[in-house]
């Protein structure tokens, strides 16, 4: 996905755009929930990158 989205990212395309498909990617998992919170507090923001969707995930391994 990582070269998907930057690709999509360098066309202008904004990052909520793409993560709101992927909001659902970890239910049931531990960190789902913060993974959606992070994720849709951050990706709708000026400037959002690549960075906001490793963070989101850093917080689902760190739940595992």
């Amino acid at each position: 996905m990582y070269p998907y989205i930057e690709r999509e990212l360098s066309q202008g395309t904004y990052l909520g755009h793409i993560t709101r498909h992927m909001l659902g990617l970890f239910q049931g998992i531990p960190g789902a929930r913060q993974w959606r919170r992070y994720l849709s507090e951050n990706a709708h923001k000026a400037g959002a990158d690549i960075n906001v969707l490793e963070h989101a995930l850093k917080l689902v391994a760190d739940k595992r």
